[in-house]
């Protein structure tokens, strides 16, 4: 799965870890330009933020659609109503919940389908 730390300019790979924790080199010269330790923290903390809101979306696209948002952004080939026009076609067919790909939520299924099968 693609890390966020990848998409990092050279600059911000430089000063913070993949997990988006800032490196020692950095906060050192932070402390020394006059910026408190409370200052430090909220920006360390908001880039480690942003990491694990990455980490989760990603997570989430992967388990909806089979691939991660960020593969999907650089294929570019299917549209957000193709995926919903995927999901909505797989339920519309009636497939057995366990051959529809990871994106089809079981709550969807039965709504659509009903719960003719389940007794």
């Amino acid at each position: 799965m693609a890390r966020l730390y990848d998409s990092w300019d050279f600059m911000t790979q430089r000063n913070y870890n993949p997990d988006g924790s800032m490196k020692p080199h950095k906060r050192e010269r932070l402390l020394a330009s006059g910026m408190s330790a409370s200052e430090i923290y909220y920006v360390e903390s908001q880039k480690m933020l942003e990491v694990k809101d990455y980490e989760e979306r990603e997570q989430d696209w992967l388990e909806r659609f089979g691939y991660t948002c960020s593969e999907w952004e650089a294929k570019g080939r299917m549209s957000q109503a193709e995926l919903e026009s995927r999901r909505k076609s797989a339920l519309r067919n009636g497939e057995e919940l366990s051959s529809l790909p990871m994106d089809i939520d079981p709550d969807d299924y039965y709504d659509e389908v009903g719960n003719a099968g389940l007794f």
